[in-house]
């Protein structure tokens, strides 16, 4: 286990990696973290600044001021280059010391400590020797953490003998050994989190156990991003995010300290899923998104079920960290809201070049695939771009008319990969009805080819329906009292089901039982995330969970859920 530690350690960058998870070794060590890196403010060469006992000098209760350096500390890294070393001691000594400590932490010593995530190198030992003994005072001392004293430190502190012990142990490291498979990895690490997440004792315990689980996922993603595949990496991280939630649900917490500080740990679980996101979508398949068939291809299988099911997926991936940016860009900071909103614009660009490029995507072949379509249409309205994707709405109504004919290429309700494979298996009534039994897709295009004013293909399709499959039932469904305490671990019993929708009498009495559903039942009275305006989190747990997106978020006139469908 010591020797996974080091390895990631040292595969650390800088910003907002190493300096991102130093702050909760320090806290779960029993330091007193007093500050945390921050960007745009200088900070007079110290990254994190502590108070905890200093073991070379007998413990005494110390001021700790750290400078952070990634990987291992060379000649070169020293004195020259934007992330000296030397330079960023100087400060330390010259302006954080004299004029920045608090004067009821006057009287501490202080140890000036150099961390960084591998080794220091022989050819600057000299130079570090030197430098701390000309610096040296009775109430000055230096130090030198290297990534052998971090993988000591998570091991007594972070990650006890409950984790890495046993079979908590052995779920953690089959999870790495299989991160080129992914569902094997996602599934270990699923079972890790069981673990993790036992019944506490009290709100400390339950803190330790989300730093555990943040920590793991950290090694498990820089693992994942030097083998250059990150799909377990994001799959693990919507788990953490997922289950890390109602813990950091600051309506669930009394106001103080505890809340504060759940409220910060679920801040850097959300930065490292979007830090994840950002590499796998955006820098990894960004730059394919516009070559036309180029991700068909990378998909590396001759089936056109595999294409489909894989691109619809990072469909669905792309559309929920677009909503995400989104989410960001109406925060306070005109700058930040500036560059978020930028960020979602591109990321929708991508999507939509995807689509462009990648015509299986004109056709779902599961039917719960109409999940990643509503996180795609959602984007596009609530960033104003409905004109650049509405086509794409109007040319699969097409479709799902011209399968429905034909018996053929129509989406299947079950998400059973075999079946699904086989699909169609033959053109008989009793197979066509068996897998036409029900369903969310269709309804949700019409909805949408309704709200974009196409009377003419919403009748179509509508007709289509009553025609060609009239023992179909339609449905859709919304959370109810339960969701918002079972959903986040998986639960399935929850929420309420609307089926039955009256297609048989007209689109004008199916859009007022849905408009009479969302006002009867509103999303911010069901979920604690939609109420604080984290309606993403939902949104993350329909997609992850494979429950339907409730019809409030369908349309996205706004950032918040809607009152109704507004139909043309």
């Amino acid at each position: 286990m010591k020797l996974v530690l080091t390895h990631y350690l040292r595969s650390l960058r800088e910003r907002d990696e190493l300096d991102a998870i130093l702050p909760d070794l320090l806290a779960e060590s029993g330091f007193e973290v007093l500050t945390r890196p921050r960007r745009g403010t200088g900070q007079a060469g110290v990254d994190v600044a502590a108070i905890g006992p200093n073991p070379d000098r007998d413990n005494v209760r110390s001021l700790f001021l750290f400078t952070i350096k990634s990987g291992d500390l060379t000649r070169e890294h020293w004195d020259t280059g934007q992330q000296a070393v030397r330079p960023s001691l100087n400060e330390v000594l010259d302006d954080y010391i004299p004029n920045r400590i608090p004067p009821h932490l006057s009287d501490l010593p202080i140890v000036v400590c150099v961390c960084m995530g591998g080794e220091m190198r022989e050819n600057v030992r000299a130079q570090w020797s030197g430098f701390c003994r000309m610096n040296e005072k009775p109430t000055v001392h230096f130090a030198e953490w290297n990534g052998d004293h971090l993988a000591d430190l998570i091991l007594s502190g972070v990650l006890r003998a409950e984790l890495i012990e046993g079979e908590g142990r052995g779920m953690f490291q089959k999870a790495l050994a299989m991160l080129d498979h992914p569902d094997a990895a996602y599934r270990h690490f699923s079972s890790l989190l069981n673990v993790i997440f036992d019944k506490p004792k009290n709100h400390a315990e339950r803190t330790r156990q989300l730093r555990k689980a943040y920590l793991c996922l950290w090694i498990l993603f820089v693992w994942a991003r030097d083998a250059g595949n990150l799909d377990a990496a994001y799959r693990v991280s919507e788990l953490v995010l997922l289950r890390s939630w109602p813990h950091c649900d600051m309506t669930r917490l009394r106001k103080g300290a505890t809340q504060q500080e759940r409220m910060t740990h679920f801040d850097q679980v959300l930065h490292l899923h979007i830090i994840i996101a950002h590499l796998l979508l955006v820098e990894k398949i960004g730059p394919f998104a516009d070559k036309h068939y180029a991700l068909s291809m990378a998909v590396n299988s001759r089936n056109s079920v595999d294409i489909n099911i894989s691109l619809f997926e990072t469909l669905g991936r792309l559309s929920l960290h677009g909503l995400w940016l989104d989410t960001f860009s109406t925060t306070q900071g005109k700058v930040f809201a500036q560059e978020m909103g930028e960020k979602a614009d591109n990321v929708l660009d991508i999507a939509i070049k995807m689509l462009n490029a990648n015509p299986v995507l004109c056709l779902p072949i599961r039917d719960d695939f109409a999940i990643e379509l509503a996180l795609f249409m959602r984007l596009a309205a609530v960033r104003g771009r409905l004109l650049s994707v509405i086509d794409y709405i109007r040319g699969m109504s097409e479709h799902l008319c011209n399968g429905l004919i034909a018996r053929k290429y129509y989406p299947m309700p079950t998400t059973d990969y075999r079946s699904v494979l086989a699909h169609p298996g033959d053109r008989s009534d009793a197979y066509f009805e068996e897998n036409t039994r029900a369903g969310i897709l269709y309804i949700f295009v019409l909805a949408w080819l309704e709200i974009i004013g196409d009377k003419e293909r919403s009748e179509r399709l509508r007709s289509t329906l009553l025609e060609h499959a009239p023992h179909m039932t339609h449905q859709i469904w919304i959370p109810d009292g339960q969701t918002d305490e079972v959903f986040w671990g998986g639960g399935q019993e929850h929420g309420l089901s609307v089926p039955g929708l009256p297609l048989n009498e007209s689109l004008e009495a199916i859009f007022e039982l849905i408009n009479r559903v969302i006002k009867e039942h509103p999303l911010h009275e069901r979920v604690s995330a939609v109420k604080v305006g984290l309606l993403p989190i939902l949104l993350t747990a329909c997609r992850h969970y494979r429950m339907p997106i409730p019809p409030h978020v369908w349309q996205g006139n706004d950032r918040t859920a809607p009152d109704s469908i507004a139909l043309d």
